[in-house]
């Protein structure tokens, strides 16, 4: 019988400091050994989630799944881990419309004789409610995870066991698979080429179909392009696209609905010094927009051929901005966490980096129109493998501890054309924060300077499906809930 352990720890440290108008909140994670967080997601209580990776946890040789919840401030509220004897990682959180979390990644211990892709369901408070394996004789791993408008869930991975004709093969090509809401397997599909594909992200369009992300080597010379895939409900390639395919390598890594209905792909690219070198430069960041039907608006790269930055992540601010992060190898050659802000086209407003030495911005999540908090990898704080590292620039008027309350009405309940959410008459006579959030975590709504007895939804701007809202008080109070546009 394989072995399932569990462990709840809790030890951070918080280093706070201020700057200009906002407060920067520093924390990490970790021991003497490696550890890293790849996926944070907000939450509907004003905090955020992160997965990852600890040889701190059960198992020191390989490594288990660690998710830290963390409150509006930082702070960690609650550290799962969960392993076996080998490997284990989360790859991607996302909070599920039922207050509860899920994260996918790759197991060693609970499938096949190499990694099978898992996913892992938590309740609000981190108890372990299911764990579901995919995959089959040879490595499967699941990376972006996403929850669908029915409650159940797709992911992208990767995976050796399907696509290759000789099972000796070590080809690894772009894996999807579609749940149910408890995890049970809808359908399974892979695209696989001559070569080797990863997908990484996916994104749900609006007529039900997908876009997934991430590299391939299947085309052009043998160095790694960026791809893009269109599938459509039932699993299907409708098309896949590559860019920058015949010099350098090209890696999509994030792709992200926007407020337009469109999406933004974040990645990186080296290119060749000169059209004769072999030598090829130091990385770009490299951004494209596509329509909502997939189509390219516009690609930006980001910085020179002798800088060295990646975008791993991307978000959208409410007025259309857009936030990346990732790693710079500009000033350390062992990498800084890089935030980098774009307008709505992707030309450089501002930039910086932090965390200190060897350290990585791997992902990024958004609390309204200011409140950010990226997650990654420092070895700042004295472990040379790297601590989890978390980073929260947040407004000091959201410094007031913000109080979970009931009472709100939201009519009707689902939506057909429009709705209103009323709130107690203790709050009716102050102006709130509205957030409305679509089940994969886009932010459809924002609007901060709202009166409490206004607050109305239209169906117009809405589509089909499951939307999570936030209502955010004066006094610190926060009512929280869930709606259906029918």
């Amino acid at each position: 019988m394989k072995k399932i352990m569990f462990l709840i720890l809790a030890f951070a440290t918080i280093l706070p400091f201020f700057v200009t108008a906002q407060t920067k909140i520093e924390g990490h994670w970790g021991k003497e050994y490696l550890n890293v967080s790849y996926s944070a997601a907000s939450c509907s209580d004003g905090g955020f989630i992160l997965t990852g990776l600890t040889k701190n946890g059960i198992n020191n040789n390989y490594g288990d799944i660690v998710v830290i919840k963390l409150d509006s401030v930082a702070d960690t509220q609650w550290t799962f881990t969960y392993g076996g004897p080998f490997l284990e990682g989360g790859n991607c959180v996302i909070q599920t419309t039922d207050g509860g979390y899920l994260v996918s990644g790759h197991t060693q211990d609970f499938g096949a004789v190499d990694c099978d892709a898992f996913m892992l369901k938590l309740d609000a408070i981190g108890n372990h409610q299911w764990f579901k394996i995919f995959g089959s004789y040879a490595d499967d791993i699941a990376e972006g995870t996403i929850q669908l408008p029915d409650g159940g869930y797709i992911f992208t991975g990767i995976t050796e066991s399907y696509g290759n004709i000789d099972t000796s093969s070590r080809n690894r090509h772009i894996y999807f698979v579609r749940t149910t809401a408890t995890g049970d397997s809808v359908w399974t599909h892979y695209y696989a080429g001559a070569g080797n594909e990863y997908g990484y992200s996916i994104a749900r369009m609006l007529n039900g179909d997908f876009l997934a992300v991430g590299w391939t080597t299947s085309r052009g010379a043998g160095e790694k392009a960026g791809w893009l895939c269109r599938l459509n409900g039932a699993g299907d390639t409708l098309w896949t696209r590559i860019y920058k395919s015949d010099t350098g390598d090209t890696k999509f890594l994030k792709i992200l609905p926007t407020q337009d209905n469109g999406f933004i792909i974040a990645g990186g690219t080296h290119e060749p010094l000169n059209s004769m070198s072999s030598v090829y430069s130091h990385s770009q960041g490299f951004i494209v927009k596509v329509d909502s039907a997939g189509n390219e608006l516009w690609t930006k790269t980001i910085g020179q051929v002798t800088d060295g930055i990646e975008l791993r992540s991307v978000a959208e601010l409410p007025n259309g901005n857009l936030l990346f992060t990732g790693a710079s190898f500009v000033h350390d050659s062992t990498g800084n966490a890089y935030i980098l802000t774009t307008d709505a086209f992707g030309n450089k407003l501002n930039d910086t980096t932090t965390g200190g030495i060897q350290s990585y911005a791997n992902s990024v999540c958004l609390h309204g129109a200011v409140n950010y908090l990226i997650a990654g990898q420092t070895s700042t704080y004295g472990n040379p493998f790297g601590d989890i590292y978390w980073m929260e620039m947040i407004e000091p008027s959201t410094c007031v501890a913000q109080i979970k309350a009931n009472g709100q009405v939201f009519y009707p309940n689902p939506m057909v054309s429009e709705s209103v959410i009323r709130l107690p008459s203790s709050e009716t006579s102050q102006t709130v924060t509205l957030e409305v959030r679509s089940a994969d975590g886009r932010l459809v709504l924002y609007n901060d300077n709202i009166s409490a007895s206004e607050l109305q939804l239209s169906a117009t701007t809405l589509h089909r499906g499951m939307y999570l809202y936030k209502v955010s008080c004066r006094d610190g109070h926060i009512f929280l809930g869930s709606f259906m546009v029918e």
